[in-house]
C-alpha cells in the first residue's frame, strides 16, 4: 500500500511539473523598508525561448513576514514594482522598462540560452542582478524613494558593476 501511494504521488508530481511554466530568475529589487524582496524571473516555453505573450512573471518573496512565501502583486504593488516589456520582432528580443527605475531602460534576451536582463550601469551594458532602493515612509504611509543602487555584471568582462541613483 505504502509503495502505491508513494507512485501515485510521484506521478502527481510529474504532471502537475508538465503544465507548470518553466522560469529563470532575472533580477530582485530590495528595499531599506523591510526584507521582503520582489522578484523578477523570466517565463520560458517548453523550447527554452522567452515567452512572447508573458515574458516576465514577478512578484513577492516575503522573508520578512513569511519564511519567504510567494505572494503576488497587488494593483497598488504594480504602480510602483510593475513593468512593461515590447517583443522587438527585428532583433528577437524584448524592450523592457521598470516602473521603479523608468529612466533606465533595459533589453531581454537570451545569452547563452539563459534570459538575462541587460541595462546600462555607470555606462557599461550589464546583465542586472540586483536593484537596491532606499526610502523613507512618506505622506499616507506611501514611501518616498531617496536613492536607488544598481548592481549587475559586465556584458564583455563579467566585471561587477554598481551604481547609486538619486531621486528629486
Amino acid at each position: 500500500m505504502k509503495k502505491i501511494f508513494i507512485l501515485s504521488f510521484l506521478f502527481l508530481l510529474s504532471v502537475v511539473n508538465l503544465y507548470a511554466d518553466k522560469t529563470s530568475n532575472l533580477f530582485v529589487i530590495e528595499r531599506s523598508k523591510n526584507a521582503n524582496v520582489v522578484n523578477y524571473d523570466a517565463v520560458l516555453t517548453d523550447d527554452g525561448k522567452i515567452n512572447e505573450k508573458k515574458p516576465i512573471d514577478a512578484y513577492w518573496l516575503l522573508y520578512a513576514e513569511k519564511n519567504g512565501e510567494r505572494e503576488e502583486l497587488s494593483a497598488f504593488d504594480k504602480k510602483a514594482y510593475g513593468y512593461q516589456t515590447t517583443y522587438n520582432k527585428e532583433k528577437g528580443n524584448f524592450d523592457f522598462v521598470l516602473k521603479a527605475v523608468k529612466e533606465k531602460p533595459m533589453v531581454l534576451d537570451l545569452y547563452d540560452n539563459v534570459p538575462k536582463a541587460v541595462i546600462k550601469i555607470n555606462d557599461v551594458d550589464c546583465f542586472l542582478e540586483k536593484v537596491y532602493i532606499e526610502s523613507k515612509d512618506g505622506a499616507l504611509g506611501i514611501p518616498k524613494v531617496s536613492y536607488y543602487e544598481l548592481f549587475g555584471k559586465e556584458v564583455a568582462t563579467g566585471k561587477d558593476q554598481q551604481q547609486k541613483i538619486s531621486v528629486k
